[in-house]
């Protein structure tokens, strides 16, 4: 415990916060899922730092991109599969990046998401390991992987902090082959027992490393669902309760009507 308590500290009070991260712009969606134009803001960008953003599609075909008022705006881009939202702070003694991984929709292309994570995106870097296939997305309650790497090599025993935006922290370590599994808690306040009815939150993976005069700082943010273990439990539990309820009134009604009145 007391371990843990240091290992999160230290991410607190040195870089991790300050890592650059992606957020996402909420806007109302009310149908064809992935088709329109997503915005995502850049959080804990330094002004002092040199900023570039590029948009890699999933056919690996790269795109500059520039801030509209601290705003990305992602058009579609008519190919199908997950694309790589990337940005990147550097200096003489800093190199920052944030990646985020987006699926669209659209025609098919002749590369796969295992292509797309492959690219060796330079300084230290957290991937996926693999992405969730389409439609299924991050769910609470189930275990991922992630590696972490530092110009393509993987990091053994590296720390790595898990936090989400409902308020969850956890430091995780990877193991020797520079892969850590990581369990996404069910911190969701309240749930509503459908499918995709519960708005997701944002889960958040931070880690940093000093190396050869460098401080490298790393970050990947993705959406998350409520589990379908949970969603189901509650809608069965409404499920349960409703005809608890329904039970009692069939009962009270055919009991005689000198049975049905209060004792006085």
């Amino acid at each position: 415990m007391g371990q843990y308590l240091a290992c999160l500290l230290l991410f607190v009070t040195t870089s991790s916060m300050a890592n650059i991260y992606w957020q996402p712009i909420k806007q109302d969606h009310s149908g064809g899922h992935g088709r329109q134009a997503k915005q995502f803001q850049l959080k804990g960008e330094q002004p002092a730092l040199n900023t570039t953003i590029e948009f890699i599609h999933s056919d690996l075909e790269s795109a500059a991109l520039e801030q509209q008022d601290g705003i990305v705006t992602l058009k579609p881009t008519g190919k199908n599969n997950y694309h790589a939202l990337i940005a990147r702070q550097t200096s003489a003694d800093f190199q920052g990046l944030a990646v985020r991984y987006i699926y669209n929709n659209g025609r098919p292309v002749n590369t796969s998401p295992s292509d797309l994570l492959a690219l060796e995106l330079g300084g230290l870097q957290i991937t996926p390991s693999p992405l969730p296939r389409e439609h299924w997305e991050y769910e609470s309650l189930k275990t991922y992987y992630f590696k972490v790497m530092l110009n393509g090599r993987p990091l053994a025993n590296h720390p790595l902090l898990a936090t989400t935006a409902l308020g969850s922290n956890k430091v995780v370590h990877t193991d020797e082959g520079g892969v850590v599994a990581l369990l996404i808690p069910e911190d969701f306040p309240t749930i509503t027992p459908q499918r995709r009815a519960t708005p997701p939150a944002e889960l958040q993976l931070f880690s940093s490393l000093e190396k050869d005069g460098i401080t490298y700082e790393t970050s990947f943010t993705s959406a998350y669902h409520a589990s379908e273990t949970s969603w189901k439990s509650v809608s069965l539990g409404a499920g349960v309760a409703f005809a608890g309820l329904l039970f009692g009134f069939v009962v009270n009604r055919r009991l005689p009507e000198h049975s049905r009145r209060k004792a006085k």
